[in-house]
């Protein structure tokens, strides 16, 4: 049975419009409510601003404005975020090494984009909501 099914949302950072699109499609398919921005400043802004929390923040590590190691620094060091997921979803470093630098600034979930469908995105998104978050 699917997390879907409880109105999950999904706020997702990512700089490429074509990009945000399918994974938009991929997830609202799977009943998800999404709110995508386009850079690190505006989602810092953004999602520190909003009332309720979403059940999940999906980041593309290269950014304009704010990478996304920087943002995922801003929003572990904020307590209102220490219980959501935070999901690394990026093409651009792929390397053992930068997988541990993410892990260690917290985020909970490490994934390459040309090695995942987008319905394996959010099945694997959908396991770590399921398993809980890490970083409590």
């Amino acid at each position: 049975m699917s997390l879907a099914t409880q109105e999950k949302k999904v706020f997702l950072v990512e700089d490429n419009l074509e990009v945000g699109r399918m994974y938009e499609r991929a997830f609202r398919l799977h009943g998800y409510q999404m709110d995508i921005v386009h850079d690190g400043e505006t989602a810092l802004a953004k999602i520190t601003a909003e009332s309720t929390l979403p059940d999940v923040i999906i980041l593309d590590a290269v950014l304009p404005h704010m990478n996304g190691s920087q943002l995922l620094e801003h929003l572990r060091a904020n307590t209102r975020f220490a219980r959501v997921p935070i999901v690394i979803l990026t093409n651009s470093l792929v390397s053992r090494e930068d997988e541990k630098r993410f892990a260690e600034l917290g985020a909970d979930l490490y994934l390459v984009k040309i090695e995942n469908q987008p319905k394996q995105v959010v099945e694997k998104i959908e396991d770590l909501m399921h398993r809980g978050v890490l970083h409590a």
